[in-house]
């Protein structure tokens, strides 16, 4: 079940690219863990309660005009408190966390906002068609519908997840596509992870892994700049007084 479950936790990390946890921004980023690097998700019963949550027709923000409601903040705030448990954060100061889900938010907007206006959209068949081949992961839709409710999520919030994260992909398939990692970078590279580890691989056995992760830390930075530019110059109004004086 965890390797299965692994399919389902990546496209969750996916989607929480956008999710700005900056306790320590001006440090160096690290490329976002794959999913064979995840080993369990804490026990979503006891992660949030119900005091953390909102109602789910309480609007929360609104952002160019596009007003986001409570029934979507409740599954970014269990997203993002997940991800920083995972990532070893403090979740006891629970402004904080909805600070960060706010900032998730915006960030999912503003993107989604953009890629419309460059013509970047998911059909809902591709929506579906993700769906289907994400379940046919599990050994019976049983199980995949109890993982959906540990995370927690519904199928159709499930595929509103699904329809993020493939417009997240689309837009950097279209908008980072120059993107390249010069083979000179890759061996300075090597030459430091060389000078740290007792051991190191030959170059050529780690060149293709190295190059990937320079490569997604690459894309990383820059979908980090597009979004901060997105954000300063967007129109936001917040009406949730969640957690706060």
């Amino acid at each position: 079940m965890l390797r299965k479950m692994g399919a389902l936790v990546w496209i969750v990390l996916f989607s929480l690219m956008l999710t700005a946890c900056s306790q320590d921004q001006d440090n160096d980023r690290e490329v976002i863990k794959r999913s064979n690097e995840v080993e369990d998700l804490p026990d979503q019963e006891d992660l949030v309660s119900e005091e953390e949550l909102v109602a789910e027709d309480a609007r929360v923000i609104t952002v160019n005009g596009d007003t986001i409601y409570g029934e979507q903040y409740n599954i970014i705030y269990h997203e993002t408190k997940s991800y920083m448990v995972n990532n070893d954060y403090d979740v006891d100061d629970l402004e904080f966390v909805h600070e960060q889900t706010i900032q998730s938010l915006v960030n999912r907007t503003v993107l989604t906002q953009d890629a419309s206006e460059k013509g970047i959209t998911v059909t809902q068949e591709e929506v579906e068609a993700a769906y289907e081949e994400t379940k046919a992961q599990f050994d019976t839709e049983e199980s995949f519908k109890a993982v959906l409710a540990q995370l927690p999520y519904t199928e159709e919030s499930f595929k509103e997840v699904l329809r993020q994260s493939l417009i997240q992909q689309y837009y950097i398939n279209q908008e980072f596509s120059d993107i390249e990692v010069k083979a000179e970078d890759v061996e300075l590279f090597y030459e430091l992870l060389r000078e740290q580890m007792d051991q190191a691989p030959a170059l050529e056995d780690a060149r293709n892994e190295i190059e990937q992760q320079m490569l997604e830390n690459e894309i990383q930075l820059a979908l980090d700049e597009r979004l901060e530019s997105l954000h300063e110059a967007a129109e936001i109004e917040e009406h949730l007084s969640h957690f706060k004086d």
